[in-house]
């Protein structure tokens, strides 16, 4: 595939052009363009380069790059996950006890909706439901499963592509699709003018703190051009005249591996909610220079088990995008995922091959370092069970990003 980047001049939030560039990661590829034997060395590759806003402290991917045709053909999901399906179901039931008991029959629209598993466990508890999803594929399985999803992206124009009874709603939910928006803002206003005076929004996105404390700097990817923790959120949702709800309508173990999930009330002013913005910039360049020892650290563990066996678990961005950053990524034998895309691909960049975990148990390994930390528990469990490995066997790459030197 083939994809355009050009950098943007002005700061995503504010428009301010006091933009400073503070994490480079060079070359790297998008994180689900895998690839066939027969394309191995044309993926798309790229620089990552972090920058955050003099005038408004926001963190941001400072390149666009064209991805009509990558989300066409996006595939990924999460539904063969029993985590993930317990959360969407959590997330529905607390969202209709605490905003939506007394209304019936509740409309929502869900951004970026995927197979369409969280508009499933809306539609079990009496709302009305409509995704809008830009791949074409995950459209198709959703309508299949009676959920009605447009095949589009939601930008400024989207009114022109709903339905009449979804012209206005009640709730308007994504789940890691706002930080996907080049131009948040306008998106804001498009959902302030739908949302029923009122209405409540509610974003999933992935949290820069626990990116700081976690050294996660596998979720710097192209894909993702804002960055925001529970302060800069604040301020953007404010200032596009949203009230904050909360930031704790679940628990930390209800929620993902990485989730900044705020639940907002569209008001018709803005609010204010402070923020200190040399603080902000400061934190960043911390981030940076953990970044750094954090891929030493990674490096410096494949050497030191060198004479094993060393296989990934997780071709999601984690994996994908970690591996991508190392230089010798060539110690890890295979990339294997529960949900893998198809069969007979390569990872982009590492050209490691990914198989199904069936693999496991016909190539195994003596180690296998799991990416997809948040289902680290069901992972160990379900490979003991199937293959008989030992919990011994697995590393978290959470451990390997947060070691602390002695």
């Amino acid at each position: 595939m083939k994809s355009l980047q050009n950098k943007i001049i002005s700061c995503r939030i504010c428009g301010s052009k006091e933009l400073q560039t503070v994490i480079l990661l060079s070359q790297m590829p998008l994180t689900d363009e895998f690839i066939t034997k027969d394309n191995i060395g044309k993926e798309f590759l790229g620089d990552i380069e972090i920058a955050i806003c003099k005038s408004c402290g926001c963190s941001q991917n400072i390149n666009n790059t064209d991805m009509v045709e990558y989300y066409n053909e996006y595939t990924y999901s999460v539904q063969s996950s029993g985590f993930a399906i317990q959360f969407m179901r959590t997330l529905a039931e607390k969202l209709k006890e605490r905003f939506f008991n007394s209304v019936s029959n509740p409309k929502v629209i869900e951004i970026g909706s995927g197979t369409g598993e969280q508009l499933l466990e809306f539609k079990k508890l009496g709302f009305e439901v409509l995704g809008v999803e830009p791949s074409k594929k995950l459209v198709d399985y959703a309508n299949g499963i009676g959920i009605p999803t447009l095949h589009a992206f939601f930008d400024e124009h989207i009114s022109e592509k709903l339905p009449n009874d979804f012209q206005n709603v009640d709730l308007i939910i994504s789940s890691y699709t706002f930080d996907h928006i080049p131009q948040p803002v306008s998106v804001l206003n498009k959902i302030h003018s739908i949302l029923n005076p009122g209405g409540i929004m509610v974003h999933e996105v992935h949290d820069l703190g626990l990116i700081k404390q976690r050294n996660e700097f596998c979720l710097f990817e192209h894909e993702h051009y804002t960055y925001l923790n529970e302060r800069t959120m604040s301020y953007v949702l404010g200032q596009n005249k949203f009230e904050i709800e909360c930031f704790d309508l679940l628990t930390q173990k209800e929620k993902r591996a990485n989730s900044l999930l705020v639940v907002v009330r569209k008001t018709d002013s803005k609010k204010n909610y402070s923020l200190n913005i040399n603080f902000e910039i400061e934190e960043l360049k911390k981030l940076n220079s953990n970044v750094l020892e954090s891929i030493e650290r990674i490096q410096d563990w494949l050497k030191e088990n060198s004479d094993s066996s060393i296989v990934a678990y997780g071709a999601g961005g984690r994996g994908i995008m970690t591996i991508a950053a190392l230089n010798n990524y060539s110690r890890i034998k295979y990339i294997v995922d529960k949900n893998p895309k198809t069969q007979n691909i390569f990872a982009p960049k590492s050209h490691l091959p990914v198989y199904g975990i069936d693999e496991l148990g016909v190539n195994r390994a003596d180690k296998i370092l799991v990416f997809s930390f948040g289902y680290y528990n069901e992972i160990v469990t379900e490979l003991g069970e199937n293959f008989g490995y030992k919990p011994e066997q697995f590393t978290s790459i959470l451990d390997l990003l947060e070691l602390k030197h002695a």
